[in-house]
């Protein structure tokens, strides 16, 4: 015998599913936050070194050894595409008022920013062709030509503005609505600093303790999304 289901019963069956569906996102945005400081430090640790910082040592650099620049190159790609999400999930961790705005635009920024940012990556791939097949004066020439043009430079700085900038206020405003702790905020400002500035595997190991913000983050969306 078939049991008719009543307008009430289908719609909380929808309800349910949309719960689901919203626990599930909550939980894959928090793995995507603890898995993009892993990515980045694995992108980071398999990047070839640098003669110095001129185009042409960029250039020789990434066509020295094709497989590890492809390796870095992915890792660094996708830890922005995993940045990108959790980006996003983190902001329906505040429930009330307090810090909606500062986490809205923060997160709206942080994964506008990652998205830039993946793209920047192809540019891996092409520079080791170019190096590997290509006189280095005229790599450099083309290399200096692209990076010139307006629009990259519009994109460049889109990236890093919004990139980098965007999740510290993302996490600025979480705080502000008590998701986590304050102390961690200025944290989200020192990976960059850990990599350019230290560098070497004790750039590493302070960029991997600079990265608690996501951490935490992280594990708040997967705590939410199990409850």
């Amino acid at each position: 015998m078939t049991t008719l289901q009543t307008p009430t019963d289908r719609m909380e069956t929808g309800d349910l599913a949309d719960d689901r569906n919203a626990r599930l996102l909550r939980v894959l945005g928090g793995l995507s936050l603890i898995a993009t400081p892993l990515l980045f430090l694995g992108g980071a640790a398999t990047s070839p070194p640098q003669a110095d910082e001129s185009a042409s040592a960029y250039i020789a650099s990434l066509a020295d050894d094709p497989f590890v620049s492809a390796v870095s190159a992915n890792l660094f790609h996708y830890s922005w595409v995993l940045a990108a999400f959790g980006a996003l999930a983190a902001i329906g961790l505040v429930r009330g008022r307090r810090g909606r705005t500062l986490t809205l635009w923060g997160g709206l920024a942080a994964a506008f920013g990652s998205i830039q940012f993946t793209g920047l990556l192809y540019s891996d791939w092409v520079l080791d062709a170019m190096g590997n097949r290509l006189d280095m004066d005229d790599a450099v020439a083309v290399f200096t030509h692209v990076t010139e043009t307006a629009s990259i430079s519009v994109w460049l700085l889109s990236a890093k503005l919004l990139g980098l900038l965007g999740f510290p206020v993302l996490f600025a405003g979480l705080a502000r609505a008590g998701v986590i702790a304050w102390w961690l905020v200025p944290l989200a400002l020192l990976p960059m600093i850990a990599f350019g500035v230290v560098g070497g595997v004790l750039g590493l190991v302070l960029g991997l303790a600079c990265y608690a913000p996501w951490f935490v983050t992280g594990l708040r969306l997967v705590q939410r999304g199990r409850l």
